[in-house]
């Protein structure tokens, strides 16, 4: 009887540590889509201002881009590529871009507040390009990143969409 009573307490014990694991699975995954999911949402409240925008004023102030150190330059989305030059001209000021709700379309770096209270960075990156003939167009992509203890992560969602002025997104 001592003895079945062990082997059925040493089964339950291990089945209870299985679930437990799944559980702390589980809860890590939906954590990460989550910060996913709001990321995305930054990300896409980001573009919606780049769209609203005539194609000559799609441009970056210069004042917002990062230093050479930064991960703004370090871990470049593969969408921007290596050694890319910004469409520069843009008036907005480091203190434009700092804890806001709403985007920025000349902000190259902003802090911004997600749907779930945590604190992102939206890098933009707005370079020319040569569409079709002799048309310059512009390529723009904006990666979302979680800031955590005032430590800047990797990228959690980003987008990207080509401006021809001849041919305007929708």
């Amino acid at each position: 009887m001592l003895l079945e009573l062990v082997f059925a307490l040493a089964i339950l014990s291990i089945a209870i540590g299985a679930f437990m694991s799944l559980y702390a699975s589980a809860e890590m995954s939906t954590r990460r889509a989550s910060i996913e999911g709001n990321a995305l949402t930054l990300v896409e409240r980001q573009m919606e201002a780049y769209k609203a925008l005539r194609f000559n004023d799609l441009k970056l102030s210069s004042a917002t881009v990062p230093a050479s150190t930064d991960v703004y330059v370090t871990d470049v989305p593969a969408s921007v590529g290596s050694g890319f030059t910004n469409v520069l001209g843009g008036t907005a000021t480091v203190a434009e871009c700092t804890g806001t709700i709403d985007a920025n379309s000349e902000c190259a770096s902003q802090r911004m507040t997600g749907p779930d209270g945590r604190s992102y960075r939206l890098d933009s990156y707005i370079r020319a390009y040569i569409s079709s003939g002799s048309r310059q167009g512009r390529l723009i992509t904006v990666a979302a990143r979680l800031i955590t203890n005032g430590v800047v992560s990797g990228v959690k969602a980003q987008a990207s969409s080509a401006y021809d002025p001849a041919n305007p997104p929708t």
